[in-house]
């Protein structure tokens, strides 16, 4: 199931790429934005509904926290800084690439100094690779 998962995750990265890339110049960034994640909440909204096994409206509230707001901010940030990489001119073939890459490394960093992942030979030959890529991609 991980793997159906993770496909499912590359197939919708793509498809979010190309979609804020073909979103056209002239629409309003946040108004496009806005009504895409009033669908999106719309969309969750029924999949709760229609999820099995009822929901505990009062119990699962008292479970939220931080969390919410703190990838409610990320995502936000995440779609201006990408529509507005793609309408500067950034390439879509490079655009997810280097801050994908970027971010593993970044990533990487905080894994193991905050919960304590270990790394073993081949990640490391492995990160080396990825460094050496991000820079060989942003030669000009």
């Amino acid at each position: 199931m991980q793997f159906a998962w993770l496909s499912i995750a590359i197939l919708c990265t793509v498809c979010y790429h190309l979609v804020l890339k073909l979103t056209p110049a002239g629409v309003n960034p946040l108004l496009s934005l806005m009504l895409t994640y009033a669908l999106v909440t719309l969309s969750f909204g029924v999949i709760l509904l229609l999820s099995p096994g009822g929901l505990e409206w009062r119990h699962e509230l008292k479970q939220l926290n931080w969390t919410v707001l703190a990838l409610a901010v990320a995502i936000v940030g995440l779609d201006l800084a990408f529509m507005f990489v793609y309408r500067s001119g950034f390439e879509v073939s490079l655009g997810a690439l280097v801050t994908q890459s970027a971010a593993a490394m970044i990533l990487l960093v905080i894994g193991v100094a905050a919960f304590r992942e270990k790394l073993t030979g081949a990640n490391a030959v492995g990160v080396v690779l990825c460094l050496v890529g991000l820079w060989l991609v942003n030669r000009r």
